[in-house]
Parts: structure tokens; C-alpha cells; sequence
């Protein structure tokens, strides 16, 4: 049985499924929720986020991600919830699922509060049969392979926060479960990934505020990676940042550039990740695109446009 396409295919997403499985947007900044269940909940608007991130420019089916995000506050003493649909797609494999979190919170003193999130995780991954060019259409490999799996998962993480920096830390996919497709062909563990972000808001002028962030990104099969990224913001209505990303043996990565637009309770981001590594030969860069709306509240405490 002739299987070197299928084959080249497995090779490709195994290869890299075991670095980094939770790929993550450039423009985190904008939502901390991304990459941690703990800050639900954390202001009192309930900011609705909406992202894309196409990665390579360049290279067929090259990795792309989708999100849909929300988080909101209860009310002081019962915390924060949030929720997320994603999907992942690379080539003939996709991922997609949705997140539910609670996060409880809790205030030290005037300015600083310490929260806990948890979040139930339950996603799907799918081989597209109909896009692997296999030379013998028969093989057993194919025709035995599961298409699709439901597999169960949890987040969990912690933040520590005021209005002028946090720290956060926290762990995905803690269950650590096997996915098994195609009789063993495919077969991969879901490691865990680990986040430490940490960050800080400098006023400035009256006009001008800087934010510093950085974060490091950790998953148990050995991929390490660490981001550091400053952001100007002009009278908060126009903001323009740049980021570096660099393995643990400081080999560069990616530069970044972004751009947004905030007015009032919209706001309009766009990044470019240009990589540093081989593969800026055949590729032109990642790109994305973020929005997000903040929905405040009443006096009565409901949730308005």
C-alpha cells in the first residue's frame, strides 16, 4: 500500500502538534482571557472579542486560527464567567470546541485582588478524508481511521491584578489525554501547556500611556518560548506596539508590529508577525486581525450596547 502523501501529511502535523498544540494571537494584550480562565470577570465591562490569525502567508494550508470570545463579571462577591469557541485547522486536521469558565475573585486591599479560574473544555478533532491525496484509495489506514474524536479537557489559572499591572500563571489541557486516529498512524498526546504573563501600565502624560508585557509559554513536550511586547496608546484612541519572540536558547523567532483603533467600546486591531526563522524564505509573514466590543452596564447592572 502506497501511503507517502498520507504519510508526509502525519509527519508534518505530528511534528507539530508535539511542539506547541495552543497556538496563541499576537495581540493577547487586548484580552488576557485568551491564555487565562482567571480573568474573567476582572472589569466591569463584559468585553466580546473576535480574532483571526492566518499563520505563513505563503504555504498551502498553512495553520489558521478562529475565536469568539466573552467574559463578564457577576457581581463582587460571586465572581466572573466566560466563554470561548475556537477553531484550529492545518491542512486535512482541524480542532474546534468551546470553553465555559468561572472564576472567583477576591480583593487584598483597595487596589489589588487575586483571582482563581477554572475552565471545562470539550473539542473535536477531524481529518478531512477528502483532502489527503492518497495513491491507493483502498488502503485499510484510511478506511479504518476515525474521522472525528470528542475529547474532554480543563484550564486552570491564576491572576493577580490592579490598575496598573498583573501577573498571571496559568495550565491548559490538564488532563493530558491521548488522541488516537487512524489506527496508530496518528496518534498524539494533548501535553500541557503552561502560561506566566506579567505586565505593567505607565501614565505617561494626560495624553500618552505605555504598556510592557511579557509572557512565557511552556508545554510539557519540551517546546519553550518567551514574548516581550510595548505598547503606546495615544489618548486611548490609537495605539501602535512592538513585540519580539525568542526560543529559551535566544534564537529570534518573530518580530511584531501592531496597529489599533479604540473608540469608546470598540476596538480594531491588526498584527503582523514576520519570522526570523528558515521559513521566511516560503513564507510572507502571519497575519491578524482582532475586534472586540465592551459592553457596559446599567445602573441596575445589566449588560447594555
Amino acid at each position: 500500500m502506497k501511503r507517502i502523501v498520507l504519510l508526509i501529511t502525519i509527519i508534518a502535523f505530528v511534528s507539530s502538534i508535539q511542539a506547541q498544540q495552543i497556538g496563541t494571537f499576537t495581540q493577547t494584550i487586548e484580552n488576557k482571557y485568551l491564555i487565562n480562565p482567571a480573568v474573567a470577570g476582572s472589569t466591569d465591562d463584559m468585553p466580546v472579542f473576535v480574532g483571526y490569525k492566518q499563520m505563513w502567508t505563503g504555504i498551502d494550508e498553512a495553520p489558521s486560527s478562529q475565536l469568539l470570545t466573552f467574559n463578564m463579571k457577576i457581581n463582587d462577591k460571586l465572581g466572573g464567567v466566560g466563554g470561548q469557541i475556537f477553531n484550529y485547522s492545518t491542512g486535512p486536521i482541524s480542532k474546534s470546541g468551546i470553553n465555559l469558565t468561572y472564576a472567583y475573585h477576591l480583593e487584598l486591599n483597595d487596589d489589588m485582588k487575586l483571582s482563581f479560574g477554572l475552565s471545562g473544555a470539550l473539542y473535536q478533532v477531524n481529518l478531512n478524508r477528502s483532502e489527503l491525496k492518497i495513491e491507493d484509495q483502498n488502503d485499510m489506514l484510511i478506511l479504518n481511521g476515525a474521522e472525528k474524536l470528542i475529547v474532554p479537557d480543563a484550564n486552570f489559572g491564576i491572576y493577580l491584578y490592579a490598575k496598573n499591572y498583573y501577573f498571571g500563571i496559568s495550565s491548559y489541557q490538564l488532563f493530558g489525554r491521548k488522541v488516537n486516529m487512524m489506527n496508530d498512524a496518528l496518534n498524539f498526546k494533548q501535553e500541557r501547556h503552561y502560561f506566566l504573563t506579567a505586565g505593567y501600565i505607565l501614565e505617561a502624560s494626560s495624553d500618552f500611556d505605555i504598556e510592557t508585557s511579557m509572557m512565557v509559554k511552556y508545554a510539557e513536550s519540551g517546546f519553550a518560548q518567551w514574548d516581550i511586547y510595548v505598547k503606546g496608546t495615544y489618548k486611548k484612541m490609537v495605539w501602535l506596539a512592538a513585540g519580539y519572540r525568542s526560543d529559551f536558547d535566544f534564537d529570534p523567532n518573530d518580530a511584531v508590529i501592531s496597529i489599533g483603533i479604540q473608540q469608546e467600546k470598540i476596538k480594531l486591531g491588526y498584527a503582523f508577525d514576520y519570522n526570523l526563522t528558515d521559513i521566511a524564505s516560503i513564507s510572507s509573514g502571519t497575519h491578524e486581525i482582532i475586534l472586540m466590543y465592551m459592553f457596559g452596564k446599567t445602573k441596575s447592572g445589566a449588560y447594555k450596547w
